[in-house]
């Protein structure tokens, strides 16, 4: 952002030197120097207004759109799939907590989720952002009302603006105890009455093309840390111990390489690569939104 407000004052302190030389050249009457100074002021005029245009562009997704826009690779029409989420970093001494992806990829991934709205929210969605299902990956009793859709191009911003507003009906970061429910304390049948966590940041793609669903697509990721008393921690270990085929625990570095073990015939990735954005490390690449608190408890019926 300070580049492109260096570069915005730059080139308006060039337009204004060139409206001075017109008009001193308009005083001392040189129409050829005149009409010099008028041409490059015409080239540069669009520049100044573009640059301008270029810091309403505060981040990468946006500045990525406009990119794409501008080379007309995509226009205001094109269908953009997002997908908005939360994930939990579960981590004990060294060694993150995952669990099996339920969709059949074989993966370990983080304890999380895609976001849910209600039907009000969807009604809404529908009549201003013309929102439309996304069905690349199938539509099941669990994954309706998620903020896994289809919408144009030219209502993606006022989407996203919606998404964060709180007038947006929505599942909310206040209370993300669902998925961790329904994919650890249900299955595990574990006696947990609270859960606190501490809210990371966001993490957000660039508007990019998706070379598996053939689409661009823009994805959203908020990242919370559990708070786990010593007996949570010690429900985990056991559990990942028992059921080894649905739970591991993983390094960071297991997790960088997607549990491909080098120098080993274990060279399958084991790991989604959007686990990554769970790690401590990469918490100082993390958006942080305004007016999230940073520490959450939820009571668990």
């Amino acid at each position: 952002m300070r580049s492109k407000i260096i570069k915005s004052i730059c080139f308006s302190i060039v337009l204004i030197v060139e409206i001075g030389i017109i008009v001193l050249f308009e005083i001392k009457r040189w129409s050829i120097g005149n009409s010099i100074s008028g041409l490059f002021a015409g080239v540069t005029l669009p520049v100044v207004l573009k640059s301008f245009v270029d810091l309403s562009d505060n981040t990468d997704w946006k500045t990525s759109e406009r990119k794409l826009l501008r080379g007309k690779i995509i226009n205001k029409s094109t269908m953009v799939r997002i997908s908005f989420a939360y994930l939990y970093r579960i981590k004990i001494s060294n060694k993150y907590f995952l669990v099996k992806n339920g969709r059949g990829t074989g993966k370990f991934q983080p304890v999380g989720g895609v976001y849910k709205f209600n039907e009000d929210e969807l009604l809404f969605l529908k009549n201003n952002f013309h929102v439309v299902d996304d069905d690349r990956i199938p539509i099941d009793n669990s994954s309706k009302m998620d903020y896994r859709l289809q919408l144009p191009d030219r209502y993606l911003r006022a989407f996203v603006r919606r998404f964060n507003s709180s007038k947006c009906q929505r599942e909310r970061i206040e209370n993300l105890s669902r998925e961790l429910v329904e994919e650890v304390i249900r299955p595990a049948c574990f006696k947990w009455s609270e859960v606190r966590y501490r809210y990371c940041g966001r993490h957000m793609t660039s508007l990019r093309f998706e070379e598996h669903f053939r689409c661009y697509e823009l994805l959203l990721a908020d990242i919370v840390e559990l708070d786990l008393t010593d007996s949570q921690k010690r429900d985990l270990e056991e559990l990942a111990e028992k059921e080894k085929d649905k739970y591991i625990f993983a390094t960071a570095d297991d997790i960088k390489s997607l549990g491909v073990i080098g120098g080993t015939n274990t060279l399958m990735e084991s790991i989604g690569d959007h686990t990554v954005n769970i790690l401590q490390e990469s918490e100082q690449n993390l958006m942080k939104v305004k007016r999230i608190d940073n520490i959450f408890s939820v009571k668990l019926v």
